[in-house]
């Protein structure tokens, strides 16, 4: 499944031109890329939320936003990205997918995101609730917020089976220098960060890492003027 694809199968969702229910034409396998902490393959494009699914109860938007993801399932996509942080998009992500039955294949990340360590785990519970699920695939500290103490929590989580993967983000280009320590020092599975020429260029070391810190990245907003 090419980019191009992908993109022209969402547009046609979001504007209503997909028969509701009605299966697409088959298309190639998807394209994906290996994780390095595991070797498990994942769709090479995912799905973000911010402002996008962050739509409130409006029931038409809800409707458009389940659509997508059925669109998007359907060309082989798999890793939905959201937020504490992004509003309404968990609500709404979570009745999205309760809707079209949790489709097989799908990823599910998520951040943590409160300045409280302690605060961490009941912040978790509640997204897991709302998503209708047991466990995350991958949970990320959002734009290194209290990073030691939610680390803390998830590697715990990792280590009794609630949590796949960790890793922690940051955007707009920022803290790029403490990110690449993190990177270097902390067992961490991913890392999260703006890549767009509007915002400037990331450090070199947080684009081009030893292999042997086998860790996966999600760049965000390639060709967006602003990413959370």
């Amino acid at each position: 499944m090419k980019r191009r694809s992908l993109l022209t199968a969402l547009g046609a969702a979001s504007a209503g031109l997909l028969p509701i229910g009605q299966p697409q034409p088959s298309e190639p396998a998807r394209l994906t890329k290996p994780i390095p902490a595991s070797g498990e393959p994942l769709p090479a494009i995912g799905m973000g939320t911010w402002v996008t699914f962050n739509i409130g109860n409006d029931p038409q938007a809800l409707g458009v936003r389940t659509e997508i993801l059925r669109a998007f399932f359907a060309a082989g996509g798999g890793m939905i990205d959201s937020s504490p942080m992004y509003g309404s998009s968990e609500v709404v992500v979570g009745r999205a997918l309760g809707q079209l039955g949790h489709p097989l294949g799908l990823f599910a990340a998520t951040k943590v995101w409160t300045e409280s360590g302690p605060d961490g785990p009941s912040e978790i519970a509640r997204s897991e609730k709302l998503w209708g699920l047991e466990r995350f695939d991958l949970l990320q500290v959002h734009n290194l917020l209290a990073w030691r103490e939610h680390l803390r929590t998830l590697r715990g989580m990792k280590e009794a089976g609630r949590l796949r993967y960790l890793g922690v983000t940051t955007s707009h280009g920022r803290r790029h220098s403490e990110l690449e320590q993190i990177m270097g020092s902390e067992p961490i599975d991913f890392v999260q960060l703006t890549y767009n020429i509007m915002i400037g260029r990331p450090r070199t070391g947080c684009c081009r890492w030893p292999r042997s810190w086998a860790l996966g990245s999600l760049p965000t907003a390639p060709s967006a003027a602003v990413s959370c």
